[in-house]
């Protein structure tokens, strides 16, 4: 391509091509050393939110830990207090019952005593009866 380009107009443009052609490569080293600033703040981005991740992990792994020693205490609790309302449920069933057999107890000794209390009565009656007949 030289030898058709006359003298003075190669003179003239093969310097500014030279300086076109260099140019791209300055501006190709900058953006790839750009690109590995970016790349290596990205990476360091990463690591910190992996470990981010991580210890949200772990508190989150102990808090399960946490909520399964509740539960665990809390069911022993609720059983503790279950058998002890059976118990007293029973308690108060036994005292139920003894009280009414004591009760139908006293109404049946008071049935006995008003027929002592009947039978004078009758008897007085009919000795009445009697003298009166007499």
């Amino acid at each position: 391509m030289a030898e058709k380009v006359p003298g003075w107009l190669e003179r003239i443009l093969l310097p500014q091509i030279s300086e076109i052609k260099g140019e791209p490569k300055a501006t190709n080293s900058r953006m790839g050393g750009e690109f590995k600033a970016v790349h290596s703040e990205f990476n360091r981005i990463g690591q910190k939110i992996g470990g981010v991740e991580q210890r949200i992990g772990q508190r989150l792994d102990s808090l399960d830990q946490k909520i399964d020693g509740v539960d665990q205490r809390l069911g022993q609790r609720i059983d503790i207090v279950e058998q002890d309302l059976l118990s007293n449920i029973a308690g108060v069933d036994k005292k139920l019952d003894t009280a009414e057999r004591n009760l139908l107890q006293k109404v049946g000794d008071l049935d006995k005593r008003m027929d002592v209390v009947q039978r004078p009565t009758v008897v007085e009656g009919k000795v009445r009866e009697l003298e009166t007949r007499r």
